[in-house]
């Protein structure tokens, strides 16, 4: 270590510390710390990025794994985190990638089952990684369970069938019947390769594969051929009458109603022949043996989706549609299957139900680049998108939105694109306001918006603030109404100091977004003038009132809070107090309504504090431990009230009932220490000695117990309480102090 240790344990303490404490900023300080000692060091790296993974920084928690995993290149733990990541950001190659690089290191370290469950993990991301399969299959191997190793030689089997490797498949076949001869699924696919993959001549031929990265109905049919040639189909399947490519099944047993029965392998040959015709083009007779595949009852989602996509692409929307209607059941095909329903509704003309289902797909896509916290607020936009356009009767401008969100999910690197616009709309929705791709594609031009926003951007980070001004005019000229890029423009103004400017423009987009009731735009556009100008009290108060009609009642409670503390500041208390009281009414509606009631009323009763309204305040703080018994500083007030009002009848009741209810918690310990801090607020109040003292005698604190009492006896003889005096003497005698010859002089004397 180059730096000092002990910088770097404490650094590292205090990290684990907020950590534990779920502070994960405080803890990334620390960790900073420790790195600046250590910068060589895997651990911070690790720690950093788990802190930062916690705070769904995930391009920062990659860098700190990736760091970590070159500082310690045999450590599988963050390569099991950067696997973690990708999987949670969709990136599902890039997770199998870093499982089988972890799980490679796993297996050198002869950690069997650790290494399994990473190939596995892989292999479930992505089904084609021929290399987790091969490594699954050899580690099996090693651990003497032949049958695991013989079904992944199977998978691999099947992957390299699907990449056209047809020798190569064979060959993990044989591979498979080696371990477990009797394995009929392996004797199967050789003998569907055998028959569906030779030519004429003899030679091999190469399926056609889907290019990656294209539309979504690319991407769902390269999922679908790749699930049905990996599935082991079930023993109970139908087939109507006739041939099936390459042999008869008319002798076979006959199901209720005259349909002969398919065994499994004869399902799977089906199967592995409808993909060979789907991969290599022979179009009609692969929807030939998809449709024997599903009338023999095999109901994948897959199947459906493959069958469909062939109808449509022999333009037989009709029969195409309620085939992929039949794929949307599945996840993995929902995006696949309402993009291709849109295109075929499109075709016949049926543009609103092709408009819903083209929703319905960047719908999927833009849910996949947000955050989860953003989710709820994307759907409802969604929801009401479809809806808008079919309510307004607009034909032409459905017709533009379906073009250019077809154009753009067809085009290159759609994915990609997606991401990167989701970073461009968050940058511009500070205030938790979320923005839809959709707002992007409805409005003409959408890549020149895209543009003008990321560069006004960059022209703003390096203050070439009169530049970036001249870029949001320029792409306003060109879509007026996409309100957004007059969002930017505001902010910009507010960079360069302009202030009242940005107020003004901001208060034109919010009336607009509330004129097309688009009621959470507008909300954002309140906070953005709120964050310029925090006292303005006009414009909380209608934010607060469009947080309640959105049934947003913990925002507009914290607003609530922020609008009274507004008040307060400009000396205006009476005000400020109504507003508490109003956000009062609100409460039983918030999300955890103790814990805003409590608020509330402290906020309330600190005010009536420095107003010296004791009585008032008592009220509160009596509502505040009704509603709260565990708060603390509410009792001890409550006392202190109590005492100060004279009443300490009610005030030793109350000390009573904190006692009872700490002990009743098994926290005596904390009973002690709230007596003490009473007797601490009111040194004057001989009952609450005599309860410390007493709570002393109960802990087996004898000389503590003693001095307390020491104390009361004083108070006692100051008030000339003599007699009460001379009991309290009395009963110290009774402890036994080791001074007890004094206080019976004392005694004597009084």
């Amino acid at each position: 270590m180059a730096g000092d240790k002990s910088v770097y344990d404490k650094a590292i303490r205090e990290g684990l510390d907020f950590a534990w404490a779920g502070e994960w900023e405080r803890a990334i300080e620390a960790y900073q710390r420790a790195l600046s000692e250590a910068p060589k060091d895997p651990v911070v790296r690790n720690h950093l990025g788990l802190a930062n993974f916690e705070l769904e920084r995930y391009d920062e928690a990659l860098a700190a794994y990736r760091e970590a995993s070159r500082l310690a290149p045999e450590d599988p733990g963050p390569l099991l985190r950067i696997a973690e990541i990708h999987d949670n950001q969709g990136q599902r190659h890039a997770a199998a990638d870093a499982y089988v690089t972890a799980a490679e290191i796993l297996r050198r370290q002869r950690s069997w089952g650790d290494a399994i469950r990473a190939y596995q993990q892989a292999a479930q991301l992505h089904p084609g990684h021929a290399g987790a399969h091969q490594a699954l299959a050899e580690v099996y191997t090693e651990v003497n369970q032949p049958q695991r190793a013989a079904k992944e030689y199977l998978n691999l089997a099947r992957v390299l069938q699907r990449q056209g490797q047809l020798e190569k498949a064979l060959e993990q076949c044989r591979n498979a019947l080696e371990l477990d001869p009797r394995n009929s699924e392996a004797r199967t696919l050789a003998e569907g390769m055998h028959l569906g993959s030779t030519a004429e001549g003899g030679e091999v031929t190469t399926p056609v594969i889907g290019e990656e990265g294209g539309s979504p109905v690319d991407l769902a049919r390269d999922k679908a051929l790749e699930e049905l040639a990996g599935i082991p189909f079930e023993e109970t399947p139908v087939e109507p009458p006739g041939e099936m490519a390459g042999f008869q099944i008319g002798t076979t047993p006959e199901a209720p109603g005259g349909r002969p029965k398919l065994s499994r392998p004869q399902i799977d040959a089906l199967v592995a022949r409808a993909i060979d015709y789907q991969t290599r083009g022979l179009m009609d007779e692969a929807i030939a043996c998809y449709s024997q595949v599903i009338d023999a009852g095999v109901d994948r989602p897959a199947a459906h989706f493959n069958l469909g996509l062939l109808y449509q692409q022999r333009l037989r929307f009709e029969s195409a549609i309620p085939e992929f209607s039949k794929a949307l059941r599945n996840p993995q095909y929902a995006l696949g299957a309402h993009f291709a329903l849109g295109e075929c509704y499109k075709a016949l003309g049926r543009v609103d139900e092709a408009l819903e289902h083209f929703v319905q797909s960047l719908k999927i896509v833009d849910l996949g680049t947000v955050q989860r916290e953003q989710a709820d607020d994307l759907i409802n936009l969604y929801d009401a998108l479809a809806d808008s356009y079919i309510a307004k009767g607009d034909r032409e401008k459905a017709l533009a939105f379906t073009n250019s969100l077809i154009e753009f999910l067809s085009s290159k690197g759609w994915e990609d694109k997606a991401r990167d616009a989701r970073k461009r709309l968050d940058s511009m929705s500070e205030e938790g306001v979320t923005l839809s791709l959709a707002e992007i594609l409805a409005a003409p031009r959408a890549d020149s918006i895209l543009t003008a926003m990321s560069v006004s951007h960059e022209y703003v980070r390096r203050g070439a603030l009169t530049t970036a001004t001249e870029v949001c005019y320029r792409a306003i000229e060109s879509a007026p109404s996409y309100l957004p890029l007059h969002v930017r423009l505001a902010e910009i103004f507010a960079h360069d100091g302009r202030v009242e400017d940005a107020v003004d423009k901001y208060q034109t987009v919010a009336n607009l977004y509330l004129v097309r009731e688009e009621t959470r735009q507008a909300i954002g556009v309140y906070k953005r003038i709120l964050r310029l100008m925090p006292m303005d009290v006009v414009v909380r108060s209608r934010l607060i009132d469009l947080l309640i009609s959105s049934g947003e009642i913990d925002q507009a409670l914290d607003e609530y809070l922020a609008l009274a503390d507004t008040y307060f500041q400009l000396a205006q208390v009476d005000k400020a107090l109504e507003k508490y009281a109003e956000a009062l009414r609100l409460v039983p509606r918030a999300s955890d309504e103790q814990e805003r009631r409590v608020r509330l009323l402290r906020k309330m009763a600190d005010i009536q504090m420095r107003r010296a309204n004791w009585r008032e305040a008592t009220v509160l703080y009596r509502q505040m431990v009704s509603v709260a018994p565990e708060d603390e500083r509410a009792r001890l007030q409550l006392i202190d009230l109590y005492y100060k009002l004279g009443r300490t009848k009610e005030a030793d009741k109350t000390t009573v009932q904190m006692i009872e209810y700490y002990r009743g918690q098994d926290e005596t310990d904390r009973a002690l220490a709230l007596l003490q801090e009473a007797v601490r607020l009111q040194p004057q109040q001989m009952a609450l000695r005599a309860r410390l003292a007493r709570a002393y005698i109960d802990a087996g604190m004898r000389s503590e117990a003693i001095q307390e009492l020491d104390v009361l006896g004083e108070l006692q003889l100051d008030a000339g309480l003599r007699q009460q005096a001379m009991a309290t003497v009395r009963f110290i005698i009774s402890l036994k102090p080791d001074n007890v010859e004094s206080y019976r002089q004392l005694l004597n004397q009084l």
